[in-house]
């Protein structure tokens, strides 16, 4: 059955009165706002413009240099290995809050269904019968995407009919990178009423909530339906912790916004948050605790993910709480400060 979840929010006049009151009854010395005034659309184009957009296109690039690679039959496989790495990395920081196209597109099924099916995959190199893009319409998801071309390149020398598999599959994650790239682009530049903009924020709240929890629930314990796969997501690469940090990155730039951007706004105006970060959203509707309170719950999060390790349950553990912590944070500034209705769909829709 799908669990999508249909957002709500008071429109923005009334918001505007809650924020009012809230600031009336707040203990803050010297109520003053630290940022100018946000609005919904500009919440919706910062985060495309700060980092969805840049993401998608950074994860088309490591996409195509993959794809690229895999063509040329006399390619040293290690070469792809490490593009492979890149362009997984690239997709866990688009991927950590599944919105728009992503979302719509399904291309979590497309590009990362895990845990993969190395015996599925076994009888496709057996058969060799799979050699265009387009006979993958036959193939399963769990044969399919990055899970198995990880499987190909660390379980295989790229003999018999690896080598060619394996080119077809990174020809279709560049495929649905490319029309990702396209769908942020589309979206960046729809013209959108303000209460529009609100709801469709609410609903990218929701998702990033969301992808607070998965990242604890789904991605940071054990899975043994692979079976010879490894009971870790990119535990047959040694790419683990990579991924978790990755996914906590994204989670990162969708809070207070991503390193980079950071320093930019930091360079333009010192003190200010990065637009469209909901860093921005509390600073500019005048939630100076809340704005501090997060970024300290974000900066813990982030600690504890970049020290976890998949052979060490106590670190494991330690960053399950603090993942938790900044979803509880998260979960309160909606329904207490922000007035938003939560959900969540998972990111292939299902």
């Amino acid at each position: 059955m799908k669990r999508r979840a249909l957002l709500k929010s008071m429109p923005f006049s009334a918001l505007a009165l809650v924020d009012i009151a809230q600031a009336a009854t707040k203990t803050i010395a010297t109520p003053k706002v630290a940022a100018p005034y946000i609005s919904a659309g500009q919440m919706v184009q910062g985060l495309l413009t700060q980092h969805l957009q840049p993401s998608a296109a950074a994860l088309q690039q490591a996409a195509q240099a993959l794809a690229q690679s895999l063509a040329q039959a006399k390619a040293p496989w290690a070469q792809h290995r490490t593009l492979w790495v890149a362009t997984m990395l690239a997709w866990e920081r688009l991927a950590a809050v599944a919105v728009g196209p992503l979302l719509e597109r399904r291309s979590a099924r497309a590009i990362d269904f895990w845990p993969t099916r190395p015996a599925q995959i076994q009888r496709l190199l057996e058969s060799g019968s799979v050699t265009r893009v387009q006979q993958l319409d036959t193939v399963g998801a769990t044969a399919r995407g990055l899970p198995a071309l990880e499987w190909l390149l660390w379980k295989t020398d790229g003999s018999g009919h690896a080598a060619a598999y394996a080119s077809v599959l990174a020809q279709q994650v560049l495929a649905e990178s490319d029309a990702l790239q396209t769908g942020y682009q589309t979206l960046a530049n729809t013209e959108r009423e303000e209460e529009d903009a609100w709801t469709l924020y609410g609903e990218w709240f929701g998702q990033a909530v969301g992808g607070l929890d998965q990242l604890r629930i789904k991605k940071m314990v054990p899975d043994t339906r692979g079976k010879d796969s490894a009971p870790w997501v990119r535990g047959l690469s040694g790419q683990t912790a990579a991924c978790w940090q990755a996914q906590a990155q994204g989670l990162q730039a969708f809070l207070i916004g991503s390193p980079a951007a950071q320093a930019a706004a930091q360079t333009a105006t010192p003190g200010w948050p990065v637009a469209g970060s909901l860093h921005s959203l509390l600073l500019g509707r005048g939630h100076l605790r809340d704005g501090l309170a997060l970024q300290e719950r974000s900066a813990a999060m982030l600690r504890a993910v970049q020290s976890a390790r998949p052979g060490n349950p106590a670190s494991v553990r330690a960053a399950q709480a603090a993942l938790a912590q900044a979803s509880a944070l998260a979960n309160g500034l909606a329904s207490d400060v922000l007035t938003i209705t939560m959900g969540f769909t998972d990111a292939d829709g299902d």
